[in-house]
């Protein structure tokens, strides 16, 4: 039987030295007893406040801390051309002497037993790469790290277990919920990030790329039990905001990016399903145009409201991009069908006795 101490949970993290915090303290109350790796990019005033934190949870947590490359010190950061949660990621994995490992921003909580549950269905199961649980995204009050939880929400993952490879990876550019928060042998999680150097823009290299190559290599497995709580704040890594589909696609590196990223996948999809290349190249540009062209017309008439002109107040949510051409905002003054929280609060509901250490930790205590 799998026990904790197979499974190494990877977090990048860059100037959220709170969330690591609160993190850290969440896998010190549940016990975990495996390996924890953070990645941290941050600036030196950061990255001195991370070190503190950690060495305060060295006695109950197996833990380590790796300094990873820092976005340039200049006046302007190029958001797009520094993906450093993926050059964090790569790094990290290369320190990995578990059998499974797992992502997790520093903003998320993943179920300790959960994770093993999902590793237990992959050592019983050869034809899998990957197994993950069912996933929540809630909100903060005021987008704190600690107070009110506001709004829970079950998010369906896209089903990656079609028979083929080039299935799998249309389903997954269809909707771009991405599989990285799941449990994977690390063979298979040092084989998706394999080629990011080819591809070093922000979302397509960090993201996009790892996930299809995820859903490419093999089927995804599901277990019914709650496995992540994910937060939707302003602080976010990934922040459209700074970085959006109409600036990756003005950046100098875009045009070089892509064209390795479709040599990448179009390589793997062919070698996986063994058929032509060229038709491979074909399932690509279907898929990412498809892919790309929906989210950027998603994104321009959030921005372009009305045909009005831009709208400087208005901000892009992670949320928008997430969802894809719709965006569900969930709020207590909303219906109960959108909203989970007085539900899983009930000791009858299924995700009780997984949610209740989450909220305890965000409800009850100062950040």
């Amino acid at each position: 039987m799998i026990s904790g101490a197979e499974i190494t949970i990877l977090i990048p993290t860059l100037n959220r030295h709170r969330f690591l915090n609160r993190t850290l303290r969440y896998y010190e109350s549940m016990s975990f007893k495996g390996k924890i790796l953070i990645g941290d990019s941050s600036r030196e005033i950061e990255a001195n406040k991370n070190r503190d934190i950690v060495a305060n949870y060295n006695e109950n947590l197996d833990i380590e801390l790796i300094e990873c490359p820092a976005p340039a010190k200049t006046t302007k950061v190029d958001w797009i051309g520094f993906a450093g949660e993926a050059i964090a990621m790569k790094q990290l994995l290369s320190l990995v002497n578990t059998q499974y490992a797992t992502f997790c921003g520093d903003d998320d909580f993943l179920i300790p037993d959960a994770l093993i549950d999902c590793a237990q269905y992959l050592e019983d199961s050869d034809n899998y790469v990957a197994v993950c649980g069912n996933r929540l995204e809630f909100g903060v009050k005021d987008n704190r790290v600690t107070g009110d939880i506001t709004w829970v929400h079950l998010v369906e993952h896209t089903k990656l277990n079609a028979e083929t490879a080039v299935s799998r990876w249309l389903a997954y550019s269809a909707r771009a919920i991405s599989p990285v928060y799941c449990i994977m042998r690390i063979e298979d999680w040092l084989k998706a990030y394999e080629d990011f150097e080819k591809v070093r823009l922000r979302y397509i290299g960090s993201e996009f790329l790892p996930s299809s190559i995820i859903a490419i290599s093999g089927k995804m497995g599901y277990i019914d039990r709650l496995m992540i709580m994910h937060q939707h704040h302003e602080d976010r890594i990934l922040d459209w905001n700074k970085v959006n589909f109409y600036s990756i696609l003005m950046h100098s590196g875009w045009s070089n990016s892509v064209n390795n990223l479709r040599n990448v996948l179009a390589s793997a999809i062919a070698a996986k399903d063994m058929i032509p290349l060229e038709e491979a190249e074909e399932e690509f540009d279907k898929g990412f145009w498809g892919h790309f062209s929906a989210h950027l017309t998603s994104q321009y008439n959030s921005v372009y409201q009305n045909n009005r002109g831009y709208n400087q107040s208005f901000k892009l949510t992670v949320r928008s991009f997430v969802r894809g051409l719709y965006d569900k905002a969930i709020s207590t003054n909303r219906g109960s069908n959108f909203n989970l929280v007085e539900s899983l609060l009930r000791p009858s509901d299924s995700c009780h006795q997984d949610f209740m250490p989450v909220y305890n930790l965000i409800t009850k205590t100062d950040d």
